[in-house]
């Protein structure tokens, strides 16, 4: 029972708190991609999600094995990444070898999708080493559904942020990014951090 509670705790600060897009900006080119289309945009969370929990599983064995070497936080990123570029190569071919013309729509989103899951690799291992696998899994799938949360959030209002009403010097990306950045301190503010001057 502590470790279901431990995975709920897990998957919803990794949800909300720990969001990589508003606590880290890791992932803002892939969510600007996405939030230019809202039928978009569940489908690259819905890769990154299965990217970041198939690679998790993998990766609590990988670190499982690895957990008694003194060095295990230098190379289990690079680990990560490896395992990344397999998960990504063998879905590629699985997919194209068993639903071609799902495949042909689908293929830029899980080309993004991995690149995006190997840079949140070197986060991953550092913040789950040691855990249970059921936490790994919890983190994974709280990493892919919070992407999905700060994509809708960016694409809810994405048409406003390209709109007339917006000065030119500010339309586009850096209104957005100033935007990105209002919501990165709501969220720090609702994980209880205070700003100290």
């Amino acid at each position: 029972m502590d470790v279901v509670m431990n995975a709920i705790l897990i998957s919803l600060t990794a949800i909300l708190v720990e969001n990589t897009v508003f606590s880290k900006a890791l992932g803002t080119s892939t969510l600007f991609l996405a939030a230019r289309s809202r039928k978009k945009f569940f489908a690259f969370g819905s890769c990154i999600t299965y990217f970041s929990v198939v690679s998790s599983v993998i990766a609590y064995f990988a670190d499982y094995y690895f957990k008694e070497n003194e060095y295990n936080y230098i190379f289990m990123p690079l680990v990560y990444v490896v395992i990344i570029g397999v998960v990504y190569i063998v879905t590629l071919l699985v997919v194209w070898k068993l639903a071609y013309p799902f495949f042909l729509s689908i293929k830029k989103f899980i080309h993004v999708s991995a690149f995006n899951c190997a840079v949140l690799g070197v986060l991953f291992t550092n913040a789950m080493s040691g855990n249970s696998l059921v936490e790994y899994i919890a983190y994974a799938l709280g990493t892919g559904i919070g992407f999905i949360i700060a994509t809708f959030l960016v694409s809810a209002v994405y048409e406003k942020l390209y709109s007339e009403d917006v000065s030119p010097s500010f339309r586009g990306l850096p209104i957005t990014y100033i935007y990105v950045g209002i919501l990165a301190m709501a969220f720090y503010a609702l994980s209880g951090g205070t700003i100290t001057l």
